[in-house]
């Protein structure tokens, strides 16, 4: 249904770093998006996000041969994986927007995302930072979604005339 744009609910993580863009105002229509991570739950319905919002979208993952190439292409970054420190700062695109979804624990406790962030930051226009970024808008988007559906449950009843 997402790919419809007619979705009921849309998955969190990617509802809740399209917020941010829509909040922030980062341009996407025109845009090179690139999405590193395919899964079905961050990675394939953000591409989809971003593709129905005007970007040029590539998905990279495990295959992709060229992803310092991929990154350093990208307008919009969006890096979902879970291997602390994948991409490295020096790979991100000078103004970029930077969306690190990675939670990582290290072995000393500290938490770090997917991208290698002091440097990213140094070239980033804008980027979330690990712990604190895109998490917590995730569970903002959960609590959003848990309410949706609590309407549509509402409308669905009342339509059929169930309690």
């Amino acid at each position: 249904r997402l790919a419809q744009r007619k979705p009921a609910l849309r998955p969190c993580t990617p509802l809740g770093i399209m917020s941010l863009i829509e909040s922030y105002a980062i341009p996407v229509r025109g845009s090179t998006a690139v999405v590193v991570g395919a899964s079905n739950i961050v990675g394939r319905p953000m591409a989809l996000e971003l593709l129905l919002a005007g970007a040029t979208t590539t998905i990279c993952h495990r295959f992709t041969t060229d992803l310092e190439g991929e990154v350093a292409r990208a307008d919009v970054l969006v890096v979902a994986v879970g291997k602390p420190g994948l991409v490295p700062g020096a790979w991100v695109k000078r103004g970029a927007a930077v969306f690190d979804v990675g939670t990582n624990r290290r072995p000393d406790g500290t938490l770090v995302g997917d991208v290698g962030f002091e440097a990213a930051r140094e070239r980033a226009a804008w980027i979330t930072p690990v712990p604190g970024g895109v998490g917590p808008m995730t569970v903002a988007m959960l609590l959003q979604n848990a309410l949706d559906s609590a309407e549509i449950r509402d409308q669905v009843s009342g339509k059929w005339g169930h309690s």
